[in-house]
């Protein structure tokens, strides 16, 4: 069990990791926007970290498990993204008419940073 000291001083770190990613214009703001947005990012990391190739349309399963988003708003989180030089799609080498998605390596540095800074919260 936690203590309301703990759980006061988790709140605490996790408000003040809300308020500087605002404050930001990177990867973790433009992905933990909302839901939607989040859960694509979570799928896509993960993929990554796994070596996995993902898709649209695998991503667009995986994400209809826990979101509601319509495959024009996912192309349009993902076609965002692109934009803003946080990820690109490659021609997959199995089938030409299918696009993987990338992560470029400033959404993963970024990650990592988070996950770095996330650590000192937990300890």
């Amino acid at each position: 069990m936690i203590n309301d000291n703990s759980a006061n001083k988790l709140c605490t770190s996790l408000l003040n990791d809300v308020y500087k990613i605002t404050e930001a214009d990177n990867s973790l703001k433009f992905f933990r926007k909302d839901f939607a947005s989040r859960t694509v990012w979570l799928v896509i990391l993960r993929a990554h970290f796994e070596k996995q190739t993902i898709n649209i349309e695998s991503l667009s399963r995986l994400i209809a498990k826990t979101s509601l988003i319509s495959k024009p708003t996912l192309r349009l989180i993902l076609d965002n993204a692109m934009h803003k030089g946080y990820l690109k799609f490659t021609h997959s080498k199995s089938d030409r008419r299918s696009m993987n998605i990338v992560l470029e390596d400033v959404t993963v540095k970024e990650f990592k940073e988070w996950c770095f800074d996330l650590k000192s919260i937990f300890k």
